[in-house]
């Protein structure tokens, strides 16, 4: 029979249309340690596995997908899951997780006379409270990162990615902050999070 695990670099591209629920080769490279020709090479292999399908140049994941990515990164990442430095790092994440998605549901909506309603964002006061709170729980990841970096590089560029888009905040662009159409810091967030539960082989906790 043949074997469904995939090797690093299919790995890391099916992992990022996964992620993403749609990429492109461009995409891909962007985001892994693959440059564009072994990424547009990884997705052309993906698709004769049924693995994904591409419709023009985006790349979306079937349904064989999820399998496939769980199957292959308990092989991959083996040895990381039972890393003691990495598990060090790991275990503080869901706390810097919950004061995460408060601090983002703080910045969609704010309380008026005991109501929740939407952040028209005309406070930049209180914007500017939530932007450094979350500035300082993005830094809060860096130990993680890093120690994921020294076993696999392309954890690495979760780091430039919280980078560019918390520059872009600073600079006046704050749908930066949790645009879903953009490389925004909630979109990093949540890539990163599915990554190292996939990675660690943990499920999600509610």
């Amino acid at each position: 029979m043949t074997s469904t695990l995939l090797d690093k670099d299919l790995y890391d591209a099916l992992n990022v249309v996964a992620l993403k629920k749609m990429s492109t080769a461009a995409g891909v490279a962007d985001t892994t340690t693959l440059d564009l020709d072994a990424a547009q090479a990884a997705l052309a292999t993906l698709a004769d596995r049924n693995l994904i399908v591409l419709v023009g140049d985006n790349a979306l994941p079937t349904d064989a997908s999820a399998e496939t990515l769980t199957e292959s990164a308990a092989e991959i990442y083996a040895s990381v899951r039972t890393d003691p430095a990495v598990l060090a790092v790991a275990d503080k994440f869901e706390d810097v997780n919950a004061r995460f998605l408060r601090a983002m549901s703080a910045w969609q909506q704010i309380e008026v006379g005991g109501r929740k309603i939407t952040n028209d964002h005309s406070d930049s006061d209180y914007d500017n409270k939530i932007i450094s709170q979350i500035d300082k729980l993005v830094s809060r990841l860096a130990g993680l990162l890093e120690t994921l970096g020294e076993r696999d590089p392309r954890f690495r560029i979760y780091i430039t990615r919280f980078r560019d888009s918390l520059d872009k905040v600073d600079a006046g662009d704050i749908a930066f902050v949790s645009d879903p159409t953009r490389d925004s810091v909630h979109n990093v967030w949540f890539e990163f999070h599915e990554d190292l539960l996939r990675t660690l082989g943990r499920k999600r906790k509610e």
